[in-house]
């Protein structure tokens, strides 16, 4: 790594990370969820200091107008940024979505169809009823009929799909100001693609009992992200400063695909979708994927994937071990065991200590835990993780 770059934005520091370069301090990512952000404003977060206040987005032809809560912020509190960046959002979902409607009540659960198709399951017997997993009783595509009919769905040239106020020339001016860490493209992969229409079991099965629907569903996804993101990463190029992929493919114990699999079915389209990426100056693609996925990084690597976040700690993931192998092909974002967090300063600061220091000058890594905050961390052990944290981002 060069000298150290000094004087630098949020932003700045972000792409020197990704870059192997080495800033005056560290980013520091995190996600944080909604139900963390509600205990925490009842444990006494400030809500004067974390409340977006709107007042550019009112009703209009009102005589008396005022601001409004559009949200909260908890990275400008506690200094760290959003691991997913600032995201363009386009939407990728089916259109016209399908009509979200609860479909059973009950004493500790509600089902419903949500606007993509999928039938759930929501325990609303739990303490935080905003964040918990939902449990999926139905998927839209079961077979090559089902499928046919929800593609129809999926038109990349929807005009629905680009933000209202979509103006290139706008945008570029946005992307271009934006310092508070890095700008964003969201996109599903082929595996969580697959995985979020037919449901992981069904969709794995199908690779071995119907091995032409799963080259069809990769060959239309390959075809649906290019077309439906062209206007913008054409318009945009290197004012995106990297992808968020998607995929989700990996559990505790491994990938639930083999890498066999992946390099049949999955290769050809990933390098499709990152060689026309990459041709348009967007050459930094973070997979987010939970679970332990060694087997199939190597090939992750030759798809085009740049960086690896959240890298959980309880399913065997190891930021040393993989800067070790990949050295410059891959930045990492993560690692710190969430499960340490409510285990006392002594504990968080062995965590850190002996994972921050020593990649920061290895280079390539952006600290922050291996998943979202749990929504069971109180506030002041998070405030000592905080504070630990900061300790350690200078060089």
């Amino acid at each position: 790594m060069n000298e150290k770059e000094t004087n630098l934005t949020a932003r700045e520091r972000v792409k020197a990370v990704m870059n192997f370069r080495k800033p005056d301090v560290l980013p520091w990512m995190e996600s944080y969820n909604d139900g963390i952000i509600l205990r925490w404003l009842r444990e006494g977060l400030p809500i004067d200091k974390v409340a977006i206040v709107d007042d550019t987005n009112l009703p209009q032809g009102l005589l008396l107008q005022g601001p409004t809560l559009a949200g909260f912020n908890l990275h400008s509190y506690f200094g760290s940024m959003a691991a997913e960046g600032l995201i363009l959002t386009i939407d990728c979902g089916p259109i016209p979505k399908f009509k979200s409607r609860i479909l059973n009540r009950a004493s500790t659960y509600v089902d419903y169809r949500n606007g993509a198709g999928q039938i759930v399951r929501k325990n609303t017997a739990v303490e935080n009823p905003t964040y918990n997993m939902p449990r999926f009783l139905e998927f839209p595509v079961k077979d090559q009929q089902s499928w046919e009919a929800y593609a129809k769905l999926l038109n990349p040239n929807t005009p629905a799909r680009y933000p209202k106020d979509w103006q290139k020339d706008d945008y570029l001016f946005t992307l271009e100001e934006y310092q508070d860490g890095y700008t964003s493209l969201a996109i599903s992969g082929f595996y969580g693609f697959g995985a979020q229409l037919m449901g992981i079991r069904t969709f794995v099965e199908m690779f071995y009992a119907n091995p032409e629907l799963i080259q069809r569903m990769a060959e239309y996804w390959e075809y649906f992200t290019i077309a439906t993101y062209r206007d913008a990463v054409e318009s945009l190029k290197d004012k995106i400063d990297a992808v968020f992929w998607w995929e989700d493919l990996a559990e505790r114990h491994g990938p639930n695909i083999s890498p066999k699999l992946y390099k049949e079915f999955l290769l050809p389209h990933y390098k499709k979708v990152t060689s026309f990426l990459k041709k348009n100056k967007i050459d930094r693609i973070m997979m987010d994927s939970d679970g332990n996925t060694n087997a199939i990084l190597d090939l992750a690597v030759e798809a085009g994937i740049t960086g690896h976040w959240p890298l959980e700690v309880n399913a065997g993931m190891d930021a040393l071990t993989l800067r070790k192998k990949y050295g410059t092909k891959l930045f990492l974002v993560g690692n710190l065991d969430k499960a340490k967090l409510d285990q006392g300063e002594h504990v968080v600061r062995q965590e850190i200590e002996s994972k921050v220091p020593i990649l920061k000058e290895m280079g390539g890594y952006i600290p922050g835990l291996d998943h979202d905050v749990p929504t069971n961390i109180p506030l002041d052990k998070y405030r000592e993780y905080a504070k630990v944290m900061k300790e350690n981002l200078a060089y």
